[in-house]
């Protein structure tokens, strides 16, 4: 075991100071387990806190912000840990309960929300500001009228090296009053890990969202949320109107791609990705209508100066695709700081690609950059596989999140800005994905 250096040690001492005034606030307004709130679900999950509370992050500590700042650690590709199951696949209603599910099928419609890359390190406002939006959102809401069923994370939860100890600050405190499941793939950063700290690549995902039953992390400090229970680190998510395939795309950086699969990963997710894929081809010759989404936290392509596009990744998905038959009807991505969303046409589709990762972390590319010239919108380029791609929107200095309403026809997408001092939210853009047997179009007003 590598022996902590003295400036953790002090780090960890402040944190155990501030646990105990956080376990205090966090028990005055939380109420796990089973119940009749409306933060509660079936099977013993809970989400939000009964009574909401405001936020409390100017309180932090400066030991508490930095977090793991201080702390260095190489970007390898690592091993993937294992399924808890296999085939590693949940359905919604394990969470949600059939009764909720039922309500969903009958509106004939299911929203979600998604973003990645939210973790407060450094400055919490920007994390704060998009997580009580996202709250905001479900307010008032039913499923017959747009509430979300649940908010999918792209990654990067935990900034930088994904520690357990850091989920109560940019996990369970930020997200305390959204009342939903949160499910997550995780990022580079979640993966991460340095000789000089004790958690195993993952231990901090895997024992927050990856639990064999929902239960009360004593690291959320006493608030409501139980962790979720998704049978690995990549897993498919089955829903009403839609099927959420999730990747790992490992701990690259900047300069480098993200990877599914080579020499280091072993095919496991690979050979995972074609049985899905081969699955959900399957299923819509068998006249089952439902979107298909393939979320992975690396970006097949970014125009961001500081993440790379993953050309080979994609060469591995397309591969699998064409394959099974069968393509994405939308893939969502993270790891570039930023909003982006491409057409990429592959044959008679017209699929969306998006880049969302502008949930919080507070180094947005156009804040890190602010003289970066922004790339031209609605110019066609050919990626490496000879598909025409198309930029059609672009923001990068822009905190938000995704909405995406999908029907059995259709899938209405909406990017949502927060203005973090203000908290006021907009709209910066809109779009629709027509699902048609002879080829998906996308269409903005």
């Amino acid at each position: 075991m590598a022996k902590k250096s003295a400036r953790v040690k002090k780090a960890a001492k402040a944190k155990k100071t501030a646990k105990s005034k956080k376990v205090a606030k966090a028990k005055k307004t939380a109420k796990g387990g089973a119940g009749g709130g409306v933060g509660t679900a079936a099977n013993g999950f809970a989400f939000a806190n009964i009574k909401k509370s405001p936020d409390n992050f100017t309180s932090f500590s400066k030991d508490e912000t930095l977090a793991d700042s201080r702390v260095h650690g190489p970007p390898n590709i690592r091993p993937l840990r294992g399924p808890r199951k296999n085939p590693p696949v949940m359905a919604l209603d394990e969470v949600l309960g059939n009764t909720a599910v039922q309500q969903i099928q009958t509106a004939r419609s299911i929203t979600i929300h998604t973003v990645g890359d939210s973790g407060g390190i450094k400055e919490p406002a920007g994390q704060f500001a998009v997580a009580d939006a996202l709250a905001a959102d479900l307010v008032g809401k039913t499923y017959a009228n747009g509430r979300a069923a649940f908010f999918y994370h792209l990654g990067d939860v935990v900034y930088y090296f994904g520690q357990e100890r850091y989920y109560y600050d940019q996990f369970y405190d930020p997200y305390r009053d959204y009342e939903g499941p949160i499910f997550a793939i995780p990022g580079n950063h979640d993966g991460m890990t340095s000789p000089s700290l004790d958690e195993k690549s993952l231990d901090g995902f895997w024992n927050n969202f990856c639990s064999d039953v929902p239960r009360n992390n004593p690291d959320a400090q006493g608030f409501a949320r139980t962790t979720m229970t998704q049978p690995g680190i990549y897993f498919t998510l089955n829903a009403p109107f839609v099927k959420v395939i999730g990747l790992y795309s490992n701990c690259s950086e900047s300069d480098a791609e993200g990877v599914i699969s080579d020499n280091i990963t072993g095919p496991a997710q690979l050979n995972f990705l074609k049985q899905q894929l081969t699955e959900a081809a399957k299923d819509r010759d068998d006249g089952k209508q439902f979107a298909l989404l393939l979320a992975v936290h690396h970006p097949a392509y970014t125009t961001s100066e500081d993440h790379m596009p993953s050309p080979t990744m994609l060469k591995q998905i397309d591969a699998a695709c064409k394959a099974a038959k069968i393509y994405p009807d939308m893939v969502l991505s993270g790891h570039a700081h930023l909003y982006e969303r491409y057409t990429r046409f592959v044959d008679a589709n017209q699929i969306p690609f998006l880049v969302a990762g502008c949930g919080g972390f507070y180094n947005l590319a156009g804040i890190k950059n602010p003289n970066l010239v922004p790339p031209t919108t609605g110019k066609t380029d050919t990626d490496e596989e000879g598909y025409k791609v198309r930029l059609e929107k672009y923001y990068n200095r822009i905190f938000g999140f995704l909405r995406l309403t999908i029907s059995a026809t259709q899938i209405t997408g909406e990017f949502i800005g927060v203005d973090v001092p203000t908290r006021k939210v907009s709209s910066h853009d809109k779009f629709t994905v027509n699902l048609r047997k002879n080829g998906n179009t996308v269409s903005s007003p």
